[in-house]
């Protein structure tokens, strides 16, 4: 079937692939937390799937400059925020507030971008920001309340760490090897988790089924490949079509709380989702020099 279809077309079809398994992840990993600190499942998470990832492409990984070294540690700084506030939230909030809070980061993209080049956000942008804020208050403030709730707010934080290692992303990746800044980007994830795990966390008398499914599953398909299929795949394609089916991540992390954890977004909970989602799609069809 997929002989049928252009290169662009079969890259952009794995690429929903990869958004699925990440937004199906967000059900799993919340389960794991019941049995293993956050930070201690990042880390292991982190450091497998950079021994995965070393393994599939170790020629790559070995070549590191040191400024290499050094761009992969700012980028690991900000992917480290992404993901920890991310899982710290993911124990307060379910697993489809979580994947919809973090699309946000699609439409803070434009918003930091231009307080960083100290532009004038554009129309679009306003109009983002807005739908995205009312969608936001809309899904994760309860009925009578006009707070967050504290695991949304996390998770929140979250978005704004992915958003800025999306523009620092587009700054450093044409200045060196892709795998290699990747592998440095895991790796310090990876050891600066399992560092604090080690410190603040309990360490689990035995390591359970759940959390040990989550791990294997995330260190392996959620973050090594993922990562590997993202460096293949994007040269078919244009990262405005790539992230535009990334958009879909959201959408399959509620229809994974639903089914596997019987989580329901709330009638006005569907309606924040969708400005949340039309917010992110609006920002990056009319994206510009970003």
């Amino acid at each position: 079937m997929l002989k049928n279809f252009s290169k662009r077309s079969r890259a952009e079809f794995c690429m929903v692939l990869v958004a699925c398994i990440w937004g199906t992840t967000f059900v799993v990993v919340k389960n794991a937390l019941a049995d293993i600190g956050p930070f201690l499942f990042l880390g292991i998470r982190f450091i497998l799937a950079f021994l995965v990832l070393a393994a599939l492409s170790f020629k790559d990984i070995i070549k590191i400059r040191r400024s290499t070294l050094g761009a992969g540690a700012l980028l690991g700084l900000f992917l480290f925020i992404g993901y920890v506030f991310q899982t710290l939230g993911l124990q307060y909030t379910t697993s489809s507030n979580c994947g919809f809070i973090t699309g946000v980061s699609v439409v803070l993209v434009p918003i930091i971008y231009s307080l960083l080049h100290k532009k004038k956000p554009s129309l679009i942008t306003t109009i983002t920001i807005i739908m995205a804020a009312v969608g936001l208050y809309l899904i994760s403030v309860p009925v009578g309340s006009f707070t967050l709730t504290y695991g949304d707010l996390l998770v929140l934080i979250c978005a704004f760490g992915f958003a800025f290692h999306i523009i620092y992303v587009d700054r450093y990746s044409h200045q060196h090897n892709a795998l290699a800044i990747t592998g440095v980007q895991i790796l310090f994830v990876g050891l600066l988790c399992i560092s604090i795990g080690l410190i603040i966390e309990p360490i689990p008398a035995r390591i359970t089924f759940n959390a040990m499914f989550a791990i294997i599953v995330t260190a392996v398909f959620a973050t090594a490949m993922a990562f590997l299929l993202q460096n293949f795949l994007q040269k078919y394609s244009t990262p405005t079509r790539f992230a535009i089916v990334l958009t879909t991540e959201p959408v399959f992390a509620a229809l994974a709380g639903y089914w596997w954890a019987g989580e329901h977004l709330t009638r006005f909970g569907l309606i924040g989702a969708t400005l949340i989602l039309l917010a992110m799609l609006l920002s990056i069809v009319f994206r510009r020099n970003i």
